[in-house]
């Protein structure tokens, strides 16, 4: 797919106008790849990807039964709750980050070659991604209601801490997009691209799909 540039030579500029320029110029993309039928649930994911010189910006839109953010410390547990994910190959081969946020913006970010231990981001390269949930950022335990959340992103380029990814035009990288919440009472892992596993894992790049950085 391809990633488009937005807000060109702005630095920082506020999540409200990022937020609004993603729904006006970036086409959502929605997560419709349940790959394991012992997970039947389906809950409503998009999610907008765009770029400037400085930052990455995601945004993703969830419609779910239910919701839950326990999990407050930096590379905790985020994937146990309400939680969207973006993995990123810059090099598009078995090196790839893992960025993992749950429904109240408690971030997760780790690199690492498949099948060895990830090394994490240090809480100040976590502490400089900027983001907003429509859910708040305090914890709290699962909300068995529908629910629909908001969550905006941006990403210095310098937090993928093992590249140098400043002029990203016309680059092709490698990638997916998840949502899971695997300690939910209805735990389900949806993803962008189909994953092809006995069971649930989204750490197999092999699975990635294109990102073309317009």
């Amino acid at each position: 797919m391809k990633v488009q540039q937005i807000l060109g030579g702005f630095s920082n500029p506020p999540l409200e106008l990022i937020a609004e320029t993603l729904h006006q110029e970036v086409a959502p993309l929605r997560l419709e790849m349940v790959n394991w039928d012992e997970f039947p649930y389906h809950p409503e994911v998009s999610v907008q990807i765009a770029y400037n010189d400085e930052e990455l910006f995601l945004q993703y839109q969830v419609n779910e039964q239910s919701v839950k953010a326990e999990i407050a410390e930096s590379n905790g547990r985020v994937w146990t709750d309400s939680c969207v994910e973006f993995f990123l190959s810059p090099e598009g081969n078995d090196e790839y980050y893992n960025l993992e946020i749950n429904c109240i913006g408690t971030i997760l970010l780790g690199f690492r070659k498949k099948g060895d231990p990830a090394v994490h981001a240090s809480e100040e390269q976590i502490a400089s991604i900027r983001r907003t949930s429509s859910l708040g950022d305090s914890p709290f335990p699962e909300r068995k209601e529908a629910t629909s959340w908001q969550i905006t992103v941006a990403i210095p380029w310098g937090t993928f801490f093992k590249h140098d990814l400043k002029s990203v035009p016309e680059k092709k990288f490698r990638g997916n997009f998840y949502k899971c919440g695997d300690e939910l009472s209805v735990p389900h892992f949806v993803s962008w691209t189909k994953i092809k596993t006995p069971q649930p894992s989204f750490h197999n790049p092999e699975f990635f799909g294109g990102l073309e950085f317009e």
